[in-house]
């Protein structure tokens, strides 16, 4: 579970006279904000404190650093991502193509936090209901054992990692989309492709995939290979 503290609310002081009640779940919201609405921009401190009114050294009552901070806004977006996929209707593989989705729209929309989500683990409530959620729909498909966690370790470091690029690809590009169509190959360059005759073959196609194309295609492939296996009985 997490590392984070829990404390109490607290009355702060802010500019106009205005008191906020702060509290982590307040702070996680800022933070939220500010990676969806500014997302090349760098979250600090000082920068929470001014979209809140407050001192920023009031963060350090309820996060020791920044680390701490966004592990809980990467738990939190995993808990909604779950949240998606248990909302959702079908099969156990709709249900966790749903969930799955929904980690990269999410990493997406919150670029600055999705790109950590490969490298850094929350440990958190909503972390630990994703881990959950994933096992539960591999194991309504038939998985048990140690096949039921090679499939969770492939599908979860998949989603993770490719997701976290797809984030990448905003905060790297001002202009990039926030909807995953950024070409996943943009060029060759200046490579004679006569003599890669696969690359030259499919080029145009190549070029025109974009990173969404790629994570859905990823996806498929594992739980193709899921939907494949024998069940196994319990």
């Amino acid at each position: 579970m997490s590392g984070i503290r829990t404390t109490g609310v607290e009355m702060v002081e802010a500019a106009g006279a205005r008191r906020v009640r702060l509290d982590q779940r307040v702070i996680v919201d800022a933070m939220l904000r500010l990676a969806r609405d500014e997302p090349h921009a760098r979250i600090t401190f000082k920068r929470l404190g001014d979209a809140l009114g407050v001192d920023a050294t009031a963060m350090y009552r309820h996060f020791r650093n920044k680390d701490e901070l966004l592990k809980a806004a990467l738990d939190r977006i995993t808990g909604w991502a779950t949240e998606a996929g248990r909302e959702s209707s079908g099969s156990w593989r709709e249900r966790l193509e749903a969930h799955l989705m929904r980690t990269a729209e999410l990493a997406l929309e919150y670029p600055s936090i999705g790109a950590e989500g490969a490298v850094i683990d929350p440990g958190g409530p909503g972390d630990t209901s994703a881990v959950e959620f994933m096992l539960e729909m591999l194991a309504e498909g038939g998985l048990r054992d140690e096949e039921l966690l090679r499939a969770y370790a492939a599908v979860s470091g998949f989603a993770l990692s490719q997701s976290a690029a797809l984030a990448n690809d905003v905060l790297r590009n001002p202009d990039a989309a926030r909807d995953g169509t950024e070409p996943w190959i943009s060029t060759f360059g200046s490579v004679n492709l006569t003599e890669y005759p696969l690359v030259n073959r499919h080029r145009d196609a190549l070029l025109a995939m974009d990173g969404m194309t790629v994570y859905r295609a990823g996806i498929a492939a594992i739980l193709d290979a899921v939907a494949a296996t024998p069940p196994n009985p319990a």
